[in-house]
């Protein structure tokens, strides 16, 4: 079948065209920020019963030494994913404050997470401090969070903000680190749902002597909501852990396999999408890693890790006939993506008060690309990259009197590309014992995909890397057990954006977008058995380029949680919502999705010390909503099961 000159090539638009769109962005932002501003920070010093989601705070995945100069992170912990019993990662994500999560569908579709305005690509995802970010994928490095099982994690570590000094050219916008399972007890957990959901893990951990312990995990996840939307994945995880006085040895193994069914990307789900035909995407990941710390003194430490990852994909794209926008043709591609990477730093006391860090890291990395496009003919899009990045960086906190300073600087020099500088400056000062203000500066780079530098029809080998100038400034109040508010204003400018031009039909370097806003956090336990929590963000965002506006990108959301907790009996139940915001689709072209609330709940009977029975409800009102263009979600799931530990 021939359809001439009506297909083009869209690697994950980021920026739409549409002349007579109507534009998310105010024309007096400072204004407007003000107004929110001055709002939250008198709801904060209220003692309403709002709060923050119960997620502590936390200094790993920002720093690689502890610090208290922002109040941008947060982590998820292993007792409170067991509370949630989430149907995937997906969900468990929407859990953690301020990120923005969307998914194609509720089964077998891609799923998107952006900080602070960002793009998908912009925030570096890691497993055990892993770099697994694919850039290989037309999502220039987006993370497919579903081929992660929540039976395999122990924590979920998040970084709100640019972090390139401290991590390298993928960390922009902020950073999510999943820290896998840790020796405990033995289980068994299984449940069931509507929409044949069906789960089952197997966790297995042994102390073997007073220094050394092994856990296996292994667990799979089936679901159909429809014959266009599926979804199964199986995972592996192997660990063992040396641990004494003078020095610790983690040796970690994780091999997952998923195969998904769904409407592509931009093809406007089970509304619009022409052909009714479902993607197929296969895929499989192994990551090997070893991190080994030496404690040589009392005050010198050497830390020295070595990682392997490997991804494969096979993708059978059906095609999107021409709608509004130009159609998408049929593709069957098949991308493989290894990188191996060597990292040592040596951490100092140097004084009572200064802890200084200094480390260098060398990564290689190869992305092949092997199938084709069908225009009518099969033109094939083959590619092979490879990319070779030395590293040095330095990391300083000290602490004169009630402020603390935190310094990052790092180098990097990639083949190919100019040697780049990141920093990071941030200060904290401690008022009293319970109000700290902080103000972080950042800044940064991203270097181009390997899909957008090599695809044979849209790469372009001269694409320069993407920067990003990051600030925050914040107040965060801690009242002991009575609450715990913090105040963020955030102000992010990306510049180089890399974006498709139909006119020249290639990626090139074009674009910036300035986003601000506001997030509010708080805390509040009510009694010893029941605490209430919220958190609210406002995101303006601004493309600096008539005509565009950025996908998926809601103004206001936010969520509601209440925690209750009786004898045997635990009750999590939580609000998302967030106002309208704009997509689009290859069939409608931009349009405007209504905003929603989403209620859900997990309830957990702990039966004796070995058996928890847990029931859980995902959109329990049923509501009716969209995430993506023609991807409706209309019913609600749920899921029955229970966990045996012995």
């Amino acid at each position: 079948m021939e359809f001439e000159n009506q297909f083009c090539i869209l690697p994950a638009p980021r920026q739409l065209r549409q002349e007579n769109s109507l534009s998310i962005i105010s024309k007096d932002n400072s204004v407007k920020l003000k107004l929110v501003a001055c709002s939250l920070f008198i709801l904060s010093a209220s003692s309403s019963a709002l709060a923050q989601q119960d997620i502590e705070s936390m200094t790993v995945v920002g720093s690689r030494l502890d610090s208290l100069s922002s109040a941008s992170t947060s982590v998820l912990t292993r007792q409170q994913i067991e509370q949630y019993a989430p149907t995937n990662t997906v969900e468990l994500l929407r859990r953690i404050p301020h990120l923005q999560v969307a998914e194609n569908g509720q089964a077998g579709g891609l799923s998107f997470v952006s900080i602070r305005g960002g793009e998908t690509n912009f925030t570096l995802i890691m497993i055990d401090g892993i770099t697994v970010n694919d850039p290989t994928n037309s999502r220039g490095g987006g993370f497919d969070f579903n081929q992660l099982s929540p039976s395999s994690i122990e924590r979920v570590e998040v970084y709100r903000g640019g972090i390139s000094a401290i991590y390298g050219g993928e960390a922009i916008s902020g950073a999510i680190n999943f820290v896998t399972r840790e020796a405990g007890p033995n289980s068994l957990n299984v449940a069931l749902g509507n929409q044949q959901q069906a789960q089952a893990s197997l966790t297995l951990s042994r102390q073997i002597n007073a220094s050394n312990s092994i856990l296996f995990n292994g667990s799979t996840q089936t679901r159909e909501v429809s014959e266009f939307a599926q979804h199964d994945n199986k995972q592996l995880l192997l660990k063992f852990q040396h641990r004494n006085t003078n020095r610790e040895h983690t040796v970690v193994a994780s091999f997952s396999e998923q195969d998904n069914v769904g409407f592509a990307e931009d093809s406007g789900g089970d509304l619009f999408a022409m052909p009714q035909i479902a993607e197929t995407r296969d895929s499989e990941q192994w990551i090997v890693g070893l991190n080994n710390l030496f404690r040589l003194s009392e005050t010198l430490t050497l830390n020295a890790n070595f990682s392997w990852v490997q991804h494969q994909e096979f993708a059978n794209n059906p095609g999107i006939f021409p709608g509004v926008l130009s159609g998408v043709p049929a593709s069957e591609i098949e991308t493989n993506y290894k990188k191996s990477e060597v990292e040592a730093f040596v951490t100092w006391q140097a004084a009572d008060n200064w802890d200084l860090l200094v480390g260098a890291n060398s990564k290689n990395a190869n992305g092949n690309n092997k199938g084709f496009v069908d225009f009518g003919a099969q033109v094939p899009v083959d590619f092979d990259l490879s990319l070779d990045a030395n590293s040095a960086f330095i990391q300083s906190s000290s602490q004169h009197g009630n402020l603390t300073l935190d310094i990052g600087l790092r180098f990097d020099s990639p083949d190919d590309f100019d040697n780049e500088f990141s920093s990071r400056v941030s200060l904290a000062y401690a008022f009293s014992d319970n109000l700290r203000a902080f103000a972080v500066v950042n800044e940064g780079y991203k270097l181009p995909s390997f899909f957008a530098l090599a695809h044979p029809l849209v790469g372009n080998p001269d694409l320069k890397p993407e920067r990003s100038d990051n600030h925050e400034v914040g107040v965060l109040f801690d009242f002991a057990e009575k609450a715990q508010i913090s105040i963020t204003y955030f102000d992010n400018e990306f510049t180089d954006l890399v974006d498709f031009d139909a006119e020249t039909f290639t990626s090139v370097n074009r674009s910036s977008v300035d986003t601000q806003g506001v997030e509010f956090d708080l805390r509040m336990p009510i009694t010893s058995w029941f605490d209430m929590s919220v958190d609210v963000a406002y995101t303006d965002v601004d493309a600096n380029e008539e005509g565009v506006t950025l996908r998926r990108r809601p103004n206001w959301s936010g969520s509601i949680a209440a925690d209750f907790s009786w004898q045997d009996y635990e009750l999590n139940s939580y609000l998302t919502f967030n106002d309208a915001f704009y997509d689009s689709s290859i069939a409608t072209g931009l349009v405007k999705l209504g905003g929603s609330g989403i209620l859900g709940f997990s309830a957990n009977w702990f039966y004796s010390d070995a058996l928890r029975l847990h029931l859980t409800v995902d959109n329990a009102l049923g509501k009716t909503y969209q995430e993506s263009v023609g991807f409706v979600i209309d019913d609600s799931s749920v899921r029955a099961g229970l966990q045996y530990s012995f």
